[in-house]
Parts: structure tokens; sequence; C-alpha cells
């Protein structure tokens, strides 16, 4: 087998999203929380029951295994946290908090348009990017129920999955980094830079599955199954271009050994992440 590792090395560079770019989504979801905890404060404290706000980016951004996509249509995913103690019959319904969000983002000349989608609301700047809020209701940080509109109110923890990934790539991160962000804000802002520095075998490989499924588009798994499946197959070896042949060797056989599934591994845990694609889509796959 030729010796590609040092392409697929160029590559990972072509799709890892910047500095720059991170930079400007941070820049832009700082201000964002700002605008929303302004506009919040500003709601009559009857209608918003004393509910207090907090933020949390999630996902690929933080396990930086985001990409640059081929239409330079880059995201964030920041939730939002409404503390309380209302049981789920006693709280208002998902689409409630929904409005609210929307009421709190407000209008702006960055925006190109905001969209309520079942489990979060999707800013969209002219820019090109857009910051996903995925909205959850805790009386803990570490349970807190997400407002699906569809659903109703799911049980779902983000930084159990990222806690579920780290552990695969040995990195060193605590769930204490989000549970108490305050005290331990200097340790994570150094564990954020050394996961960068390090860039381990791992995240390329998601990336590359990732930039595999935007350059196909709409037939593809989406990027949390991609970070699953590679997650449970992944095969290090010293060369990228051998990695990624046998991780996809072994995800093919992941998928025809269990029925074709992706159970999800934290909560709501065993939730098959295929069950929506069509036979055509996962023949496709």
């Amino acid at each position: 087998m030729a010796n590609c590792h040092d392409l697929f090395q160029h590559f990972n560079c072509a799709i890892k999203l910047t500095d720059e770019k991170r930079v400007i989504l941070m820049n832009v979801r700082d201000s964002l929380r700002k605008r929303m905890e302004g506009n919040y404060m500003q709601f009559p404290s009857q209608e918003k029951m004393n509910l207090e706000l907090e933020f949390q980016s999630q996902g690929s951004f933080v396990m930086d295994t985001i990409i640059k996509p081929l239409n330079d249509d880059f995201d964030l995913d920041d939730g939002v946290y409404f503390h309380g103690r209302l049981s789920e019959k006693e709280r208002p319904a998902p689409q409630i908090f929904h409005n609210w969000v929307i009421r709190a983002i407000d209008k702006d000349n960055d925006y190109e348009n905001i969209k309520d989608k079942p489990t979060c609301i999707r800013v969209k700047y002219k820019q090109g990017f857009h910051i996903d809020i995925p909205i959850y209701y805790a009386e803990k940080f570490d349970s807190p129920d997400l407002a699906d509109t569809k659903k109703g109110w799911l049980l779902s923890n983000p930084v159990e999955f990222i806690a579920w990934f780290e552990e695969k790539t040995k990195s060193g991160f605590q769930k204490e980094f989000f549970y108490e962000s305050v005290k331990y804000a200097e340790q994570f802002n150094k564990w954020l830079s050394d996961i960068r520095k390090k860039d381990c075998q791992l995240r390329r490989l998601v990336r590359y599955m990732k930039a595999w499924g935007d350059l196909k588009r709409n037939e593809m798994p989406s990027g949390i199954i991609m970070t699953i499946i590679v997650g449970e197959n992944f095969a290090i070896n010293d060369r990228d271009d051998i990695a990624i042949r046998d991780t996809l060797l072994k995800v093919r056989n992941y998928l025809l050994s269990n029925g074709f599934k992706c159970p999800r591994p934290t909560t709501p845990a065993g939730e098959d992440l295929f069950a929506e694609k069509s036979e055509s889509e996962k023949q496709y796959f």
C-alpha cells in the first residue's frame, strides 16, 4: 500500500478549523450570550419564574473535531441552561422555553435568520456560520432535561458525551471543567490548548469522516454519528492512511453485525441514531 500519511496530514490542515475562525466563533458566542442575558433580565419576574440562565459550549467545538465545511458554514453548539426546581409536570412546555430564547436573542443586523428547530434555536449569521442553542432545564448541572418541541423533555447531558469521547483519547478531561467552571477555568483552558497542540489521531480520523460526509452531503450520517462509530471502532496506527482504512473496515463490520445501528453511548443511552435513516441511505453509506 502506498504511503499516503503525509497527504492525510495536509488534508487535516485544510479541514481543521483555524485559530482565526475559532476566535470569530468565540467572540460572536460571547456577544450573543450577553445579549440574551440582558434581554432575559427584562422579562417580567412572574413570567420567567426566577429561573437563572447559564451557558456552556458543547460538542465538536470543545472536542476539537469541528471542521471547516466546503461552504464555510462552520458552527458552534452553545447550550443555555434554565436553572430551577420545577418537576416536568410543573414547568412550562418546551416550546415556551424556545419562545423565550428567541425573544432573548432578539433581532440584529448581523443575523441572516433565526430558526426554531425541535432541539435547538439556530442563529444564522450573514458571515456564513451559525450558532445552535440547545435549551435545557436543570436543577443539577449533571442531569439536565433537553427541551425538545417534538418529543418533550428528554434527559440529555452533553458533558457526558464529551467525557465519553475524551476517555478514548486519554486527554485527561474532567467533568468538573464544566460542572465547576469558575473553579476549574484555568485548568480547562490549559487542557483545551494542550489537546489542540497534540491533535491526537482519533480527532483527525473523526475530521476525515466528517469531511467525507460534508463532500457527499445529504445521504451521509451526521457528525455525531461519525464521531460515535469512529470512537467505537478506532484502529490506531502510526500512519493515518492505514488507520482510516482499518477503522472503516471495522465500522462496516460493526454496522453489518448489529443490524446497522448506532447506539448513543450516553443519555439517552441506547438511542439508535440511525433509526431515522432510510434503507437506501444506509446502503449508500
